[in-house]
């Protein structure tokens, strides 16, 4: 087994130690889809990275014609055609889908993705939420901190607020998150513990 794994590895590293600089881990369909650690396995481009051809060939792609690997110190989802877009970290892997959407940076802030990697809606913000009942929250001027542990991280700062999925602003921005949290909840419908029977 381990000589096998040296052989794989072998064989997809060689010849291209120079075009394909980054290493990275993808699903290997040939480990049933399990995450595999390859060097010389893609290359930055202007907004996301190259894999080679060789990995691609073995990536484990999904009902949803989707791969997760990470190159460049981030999560991508990746197409069988070689297209792919960094996305966040979310719960140590690539980001999930939630209705048709996932999210990931882009020049100009944070953007969300379909399934077909077309951006299909961007921000100006330095942090977006999922959405959720028809709102995302969002954030400007706010940063990412890593726990003591370095295992899982948090948004904390800025002015917070939501947007719709057309990406306009539905609730102003305020310095409280908790505020916003108590009004998207009452926008979405949500009824609140005291309002329950």
């Amino acid at each position: 087994m381990l000589i096998a794994a040296l052989l794989t590895s072998l064989a997809l590293t060689s010849g291209h130690a120079v075009e394909y600089d980054l290493s990275c881990f993808f699903a290997d369909k040939e480990a049933e889809g399990s995450l595999e650690r390859v060097e010389h396995c893609a290359r930055a481009t202007n907004d996301s990275v190259e894999f080679r051809p060789a990995v691609m060939a073995r990536m484990d792609f999904g009902d949803d014609g989707l791969s997760p690997a990470t190159a460049n110190g981030s999560w991508h989802w990746v197409r069988p055609d070689g297209r792919a877009v960094p996305v966040v970290t979310y719960d140590n892997g690539a980001d999930d889908f939630e209705d048709g959407l996932t999210r990931g940076p882009w020049a100009g802030g944070m953007a969300y993705y379909d399934k077909q990697l077309n951006r299909v809606l961007a921000t100006p913000y330095d942090w977006v939420d999922r959405f959720e009942g028809g709102l995302a929250a969002v954030c400007k001027g706010c940063r990412i901190e890593r726990t003591r542990d370095g295992e899982h991280s948090y948004v904390t700062g800025g002015e917070w607020g939501a947007i719709d999925r057309e990406g306009r602003l539905a609730l102003p921005m305020r310095p409280d998150a908790m505020s916003l949290r108590a009004e998207m909840e009452a926008a979405r419908g949500v009824p609140r513990p005291r309002d329950q029977p």
